[in-house]
């Protein structure tokens, strides 16, 4: 797949054509891409009226990769993808400009967790 998580896309066709986003998740094996604030449904969920409550969600459904097009981080253009190989590294490349596409990865924040064990021992009366 040449579309990863996080990259910026167009949508070619569709009711949402047009418009772009950036990916959410890619789904290989069915050739899909999820479009964060694209491609919205709504799905109702009916409750058993016990625990479960009935409402109306909001979902967004994946979009076939043939759908979408990919958009250039550094000249801001739609753009086929084109690969070369550095040793093992496989480098995406803009067809339109020439240049490396690189995705923005964002740092993660580690936090540490303390975990509070009781040590509070059982004590038993004695008659």
């Amino acid at each position: 797949m040449k579309i990863k998580k996080g990259d910026t896309v167009k949508i070619l066709y569709g009711k949402d054509s047009g418009k772009s986003g950036s990916v959410v998740a890619v789904i290989s094996k069915e050739g899909k891409v999820v479009v964060g604030g694209l491609n919205i449904y709504k799905k109702h969920v009916k409750g058993d009226g016990r625990k479960k409550v009935s409402e109306i969600l909001t979902i967004e459904k994946p979009l076939p990769i043939s759908k979408v097009i990919l958009v250039c981080p550094l000249c801001n253009k739609t753009t086929r993808v084109n690969t070369k190989r550095d040793g093992k590294k496989v480098i995406r490349v803009c067809k339109k400009c020439g240049k490396e596409i690189e995705i923005k990865k964002e740092e993660k924040v580690e936090t540490k967790k303390t975990v509070k064990k009781n040590t509070k021992s059982k004590t038993t009366k004695k008659k």
